[in-house]
């Protein structure tokens, strides 16, 4: 079989699972798909379609690095979709392409160790489409870094040249997943064969490729929460792998429900990898015998990371590491299943004639296609979606307290639904958050600590009854919306007797912010946002120097009227920048250089034969 046409049924396999959501226009609804990655994709892609590089997010976490966040997929290619094509349209597109990737790159894989035909196509079917790859849709960095994985290891085994090799590992950096794509790095250390000289080159070029974004976000790692031990070992350990839970690989959901009665995580609501694929796995041990040991290994090392809590020294390890590399244990599961299906890629090469394989590969797809539907539900894209008025939260923040159920997300504005209608919230859904922040904001979530509640500038109180010290505004399902009228306002002017006076104005940009303010005599500007490095200030069109030592953004001025504008110009985005752009230079170079000297070899020869 030539590559093009098990190429060309993937991509059919793929549009047949896809197509309902293309057809009506919507968008996929399952978990963080509404409330996380497509309000994240569209506040970043509005800010760039205004001309705007989004440097910060200025309306959670009462601000925090935005373009930091490989999420928001800034520098990857496939995320400017969001740009210049439709936004529901684009999201569903977006994810297509990496399920597409994902299977032409398992194809060429699996092709590679066995060879082309119905084998390696039922083996790339089967991970493409089995239940813990797809249940990685709503997570969606999680899918677009792992989409790349079969295609490093592709180009570890080929006769690649380091450049490739590395421009593809960096690919899978800026893809949005830097734990994943660690691990694409570290497969790739150990499968090539070349020599330490040929790893050097494709791991700096990996390196510089990405550092544009790997700058930033190391940048914004250090002063997190995970860099300081801010997170407890439930947190770290939530939805690790019981390995009672591997036999549902193997077994089929009972109904058409999410999650098999009693399993042992949540993250994964699919496990089921395919009957016929376990079985061809089972048979490809016995094939291939010495040649499964590293697929042998990979399998048993993601089950071992993935059963986390389940196994007591795995939780202790994953737990103590100074730094939390990565949550939720079960995310390692798809890389257990790519070692399966590389098995199953023998098991089934097995068969000598090539239409029963291909058999095969059709019943595996339809068998994972049926058992994936309740990870395809659609709904209308909705920007629209918190019930609240556009007022609320626009000039005060949201400080949730007592949410002992957040089934109404909605209600609750919980995820990234505040950058809708760009609403402030004391609180982010982002995977990493200053660990300073974290110490002050989580005493005012959890007891409610009024002091601090004022200080933040908590305006709106979000809580699941109503609270007899703030006067209720509004409600919604479970949750009951009270104004606090004696929370700090967003930016204002303090003297030393601590006498507070507005800003007269305020204004915000993801990369600035312009407050004007009438000092009644010497005193402070502060803007209750995070302060970080790389802003920098001006008083009056003048530089000035801002309090290193405040959490909130802190400046001092004399009596008068006042312009105080803020900038963030991150260092790390510079040099991050800078080293980028060599190696793209390079590579570009490079191959105008290979290609000139080719040309001049060709004349040369051309020139003696004539």
């Amino acid at each position: 079989m030539k590559p093009r046409w098990a190429f060309a049924a993937i991509a059919i396999c793929a549009l047949a699972v896809f197509a309902p959501a293309l057809i009506r226009n919507e968008v996929f609804s399952l978990r963080d798909h509404g409330d996380y990655f497509q309000p994240l994709h569209w506040f970043t892609a509005v800010e760039l379609q205004h001309g705007r590089l989004p440097l910060w997010n200025a309306y959670s976490a009462s601000g925090e690095p935005w373009l930091a966040n490989p999420q928001t997929g800034i520098f990857y290619p496939p995320a400017w979709l969001f740009v210049v094509v439709p936004f529901a349209r684009a999201y569903t597109i977006y994810l297509l392409l990496h399920v597409l990737l994902l299977g032409c790159g398992a194809y060429l894989l699996f092709a590679r160790l066995t060879r082309p035909g119905g084998g390696g196509l039922m083996a790339a079917l089967a991970l493409t489409f089995c239940g813990p790859v797809m249940s990685l849709l709503d997570v969606s960095n999680n899918l677009t870094t792992f989409a790349w994985m079969p295609l490093i290891l592709w180009c570890a085994l080929s006769d690649v040249s380091a450049k490739t090799c590395g421009s593809v590992m960096a690919l899978s950096f800026l893809a949005g997943e830097p734990f994943f794509a660690s691990i694409g790095a570290v497969l790739f250390l150990v499968v090539r064969r070349r020599g330490r000289t040929d790893k050097l080159e494709a791991a700096a070029m990996a390196f510089a490729l990405s550092a544009v974004q790997l700058f930033p976000f190391l940048s914004w790692i250090s002063g997190s929460d995970r860099a300081h031990g801010g997170m407890t070992r439930a947190q770290i350990l939530l939805a690790s792998m019981p390995p009672r839970d591997w036999l549902r690989l193997a077994i089929p959901p009972r109904d058409a429900g999410l999650l098999h009665p009693g399993m042992g995580q949540e993250f994964l609501p699919v496990v089921y990898a395919g009957v016929l694929t376990v079985i061809f796995a089972v048979i490809g041990i016995v094939a291939v015998r010495r040649r499964a040991a590293g697929w042998l290994a990979l399998i048993v090392l993601s089950a071992l990371i993935a059963a986390g809590d389940h196994i007591g020294p795995v939780g202790d390890a994953l737990a103590s590491l100074p730094l939390t590399l990565f949550r939720y244990p079960a995310r390692l599961v798809p890389f257990a299943v790519l070692g399966i299906c590389a098995l199953a890629a023998f098991g089934c090469n097995a068969i000598r004639s090539e239409p029963v394989k291909l058999l095969i590969a059709l019943l595996t797809f339809v068998d994972l296609a049926m058992r994936i539907q309740p990870l395809l539900a659609t709904e209308p894209f909705n920007p629209g979606r918190v019930p609240y008025p556009p007022a609320i939260a626009r000039d005060s923040k949201i400080v949730r307290i007592d949410m002992s159920n957040d089934r109404d997300r909605d209600g609750w504005i919980l995820g990234y639904l505040n950058l809708y209608q760009r609403r402030f919230d004391t609180w982010t859904a982002a995977p990493v958050i200053s660990q300073r922040y974290a110490e002050m904001i989580r005493p005012v979530i959890t007891e409610g600590r009024v002091s601090t509640l004022n200080a933040v500038s908590g305006g709106y109180i979000f809580a699941p009854r109503t609270l007899v010290a703030f006067p209720p505004i509004a409600s919604g399902p479970g949750v009951v919306i009270h104004r606090n009228i004696h929370a700090m306002p967003l930016a204002y002017f303090q003297d030393s007797s601590h006498r507070i006076t507005p800003a007269s104005t305020l204004a915000f940009t993801t990369s600035s912010v312009f407050i004007d303010v009438d000092a009644p005599s010497a005193g402070d500007v502060v803007i209750t946002q995070q302060m970080a490095n790389g802003w920098r200030v001006e008083v009056d069109g003048a530089r000035a120097t801002a309090n290193p030592y405040a959490l909130f953004r802190t400046v001092s001025v004399g009596a008068g009227h006042h312009s105080v504008k803020w900038i963030y110009r991150p260092a790390s985005l510079l040099a991050g920048a800078i080293l980028t752009i060599i190696a793209i230079a390079y590579l570009l170079f490079s191959r105008w250089f290979v290609k000139r000297d080719a040309r001049g070899k060709f004349l040369r020869v051309s020139l003696r034969n004539a």
